[in-house]
């Protein structure tokens, strides 16, 4: 809360915990971790072995009944957000879920349908909060003809969750859409609103790596590439215009205009909606736009949910040619 100092605690003490939610809460004096909770409770004992104080288990209405936090996040698999995020709207208490909003469509509806979700959740996406997405938003959508998002990271051979969940499509609830698809969609809808399913393409039927999908916004063609398994790291927008590319490059932090000149600055893309939900708990600033709220998060995941749609259903067999 505002001018207080905020007592914080975890649900999950995997790597999204301990690189991104942890890391930017001890940059806040305000903030102060009072307890954790994970399946594995020496993960947890480990993780605060010098912390002194700090609270650890294995059931949420226990971390809140000895803790009683003001603020949760919730880094956990994504089939297991749905409960604590749940448990800690019960109890008025503000909560930061990772992304996707749940492992379903089903358990997504349960989380918005909340009534104090709206209030208290934010969900972590966090391109929209990069402070060149305004300017680039600002030279490219005049004259837009064409979009084109690039994601390529090398996945879980670099991220190396603790547990092996990723491939796991019942814990997962689907690939690289649903895993990094949800930001990708975020950025392009807050540039260029409310976006439609035109294909989609995956290289499995479950748990897929590669992606292509094609969207429309209000008529302007997009298409957003998702490779998981890649070799290289990609996080690029490319918007095409009459006078040339304006492309904003997220990993070099950088806004290359169609007229030459380039912009940089920005802090890490991945820890901007992290800062910005601590930054608005503690008072540093923002408001109530300082994060993605249960609706947009839900609307995202039924935009992916159509695009899995659309990837299962049977392409039209192409009629064969007589010899002429």
């Amino acid at each position: 809360m505002p001018g207080e100092r905020i007592r914080f605690a975890a649900v999950g003490c995997g790597r999204v915990f301990e690189r991104y939610h942890l890391p930017c809460a001890d940059e806040r004096d305000a903030m102060h971790l009072v307890g954790v909770v994970d399946t594995d409770v020496e993960r947890a004992r480990e993780l605060t072995a010098d912390r002194p104080g700090v609270w650890t288990g294995t059931r949420v209405d226990r971390l809140i009944e000895e803790t009683r936090p003001d603020l949760i996040s919730v880094c956990t698999p994504n089939d297991a957000h749905a409960a604590p995020v749940l448990a800690a709207l019960d109890a008025g208490i503000a909560v930061l879920c990772e992304k996707p909003l749940a492992a379903t469509v089903a358990d997504a509806r349960r989380i918005a349908a909340h009534p104090a979700a709206e209030e208290l959740l934010g969900v972590n996406m966090p391109f929209r909060f990069h402070p060149l997405l305004e300017p680039f938003a600002e030279a490219a959508r005049p004259g837009a003809r064409r979009v084109a998002f690039s994601f390529a990271t090398p996945g879980n051979r670099v991220w190396r969750a603790r547990t092996p969940w990723y491939g796991d499509a019942r814990r997962a609830g689907g690939g690289a859409l649903l895993d990094l698809g949800p930001h990708a969609l975020d950025l392009l809808t807050t540039v260029f609103g409310p976006a439609e399913v035109e294909r989609c393409e995956v290289d499995a039927p479950d748990v897929e790596e590669r992606v292509r999908l094609d969207l429309s916004f209000r008529g302007l063609p997009a298409t957003l590439d998702i490779d998981r398994a890649a070799r290289r790291l990609e996080t690029s927008v490319t918007v095409t215009t009459p006078g040339g590319d304006h492309v904003l490059d997220l990993r070099r932090g950088e806004l290359r205009r169609a007229d030459g000149t380039v912009d940089k600055g920005g802090e890490r893309p991945e820890l901007a909606a992290v800062s910005a939900y601590f930054d608005r708990m503690t008072g540093a600033a923002g408001g109530p736009h300082a994060k993605v709220g249960a609706q947009d998060a839900l609307a995202l995941q039924l935009l992916v949910e159509s695009a899995y749609e659309h990837a299962r259903r049977p392409r039209p067999r192409k009629r064969a040619t007589s010899a002429q």
